[in-house]
């Protein structure tokens, strides 16, 4: 039996979920429609039009809209704007709890802080496609086509370092512990750098494009989607994965859509085309069904900030919320 039917209860928000997110107390989820719900609180609207881009900040979500808004919505539903783009489309959205905000609007990426709005803007050679900050939010990683900027983030007058590879660069993370940077590439691949050395790695095989990953296992894994199985990359030593197979997770025979690391134990979930939510354990690679196969891909997951929560969402507006079993 799905652990859902045990210990969670299944929601319908009517709309496509972009994102699931921790949020102080539980779980939250953004919809394209605008609105964000608290767990299984009725959602509220934050955006006038569509929800783009969202980001766990400050026990709180902040999210990007059609309407050029950055938004932060407490838990108590009371929602503030941070940053007004005058329209552009904030596509892009990522956040640190001590270097704030970076939301990007087409080529510029911006650093928001609440009370302060846009602090500094930074000029990328294309069109941002992702971001991410380093783990002390001192950097900021900036993905485009033919590779990613680098920024400091404390600096308005400076030149990027530029990590280069040829082609679309769609999805950007950094290593927990500082030491790689990885992208997902527009062909079904992944790359990434060595950044003591600038030296790159890729890894391929996948049937699909990769368009989630995560780092679990205290950053020893990266989980990636784009294949019938999770693959999970190891990063435990200074050479990361080159010369190494990655870990395979069978999941269900779908496609794997979305990945979430536990923040506190070596478990992965994984949503998947046919609807089915799983989790894994890295250490044995022990499986838990956590959701039944349904009419819609899995579009979003994430764990609580604790650990004790799981929520999922799916392209037609399904999600469910998992009590996780101690």
């Amino acid at each position: 039996m799905p652990l859902l039917d045990e210990f969670g209860q299944g929601l319908d928000f009517g709309d496509y979920v972009v994102a699931v997110l921790p949020v102080t107390g539980g779980i939250a989820f953004a919809l394209a429609d605008g609105r964000v719900a608290m767990g299984a609180a009725a959602p509220v609207v934050v955006h006038d039009g569509g929800l783009l881009s969202a980001s766990a900040y400050d026990g709180a979500v902040v999210s990007g809209g059609e309407d050029g808004l950055v938004r932060l919505t407490r838990t108590d539903g009371d929602s503030q704007t941070l940053a007004d783009f005058a329209g552009r489309w904030v596509e892009q959205l990522t956040a640190h709890p001590q270097a704030g905000i970076a939301a990007a609007t087409a080529k510029t990426a911006h650093i928001v802080k609440p009370g302060q709005g846009v602090v500094r803007s930074f000029a990328n050679p294309a069109t941002v496609q992702s971001l991410a900050f380093d783990p002390k939010g001192k950097r900021l990683a900036c993905a485009h086509y033919n590779g990613v900027s680098l920024w400091w983030t404390n600096s308005q007058a400076q030149t990027p370092a530029i990590l280069e590879w040829k082609g679309a660069h769609m999805l950007v993370t950094w290593s927990p512990d500082g030491r790689f940077i990885v992208t997902a590439m527009q062909e079904n691949a992944l790359h990434g750098w060595r950044l003591d050395d600038k030296s790159d790695m890729r890894m391929g095989g996948y049937p699909a494009k990769t368009k989630s990953f995560d780092w679990a296992g205290k950053g020893r894994w990266l989980a990636t989607s784009g294949a019938q199985s999770v693959i999970c990359w190891p990063f435990a030593d200074k050479s990361g994965p080159m010369g190494k197979s990655g870990l395979e997770l069978p999941g269900t025979g779908g496609l794997t859509t979305v990945v979430a690391a536990h923040p506190k134990s070596p478990f992965v979930a994984a949503g998947f085309s046919d609807g089915a939510v799983m989790m894994f354990r890295l250490d044995d690679e022990a499986e838990l069904l956590v959701a039944a196969p349904a009419d819609a891909p899995v579009s979003a997951l994430a764990f609580s900030g604790d650990g004790n929560q799981l929520g999922f969402g799916r392209e037609d507006g399904s999600a469910g919320l998992l009590a996780l079993p101690a």
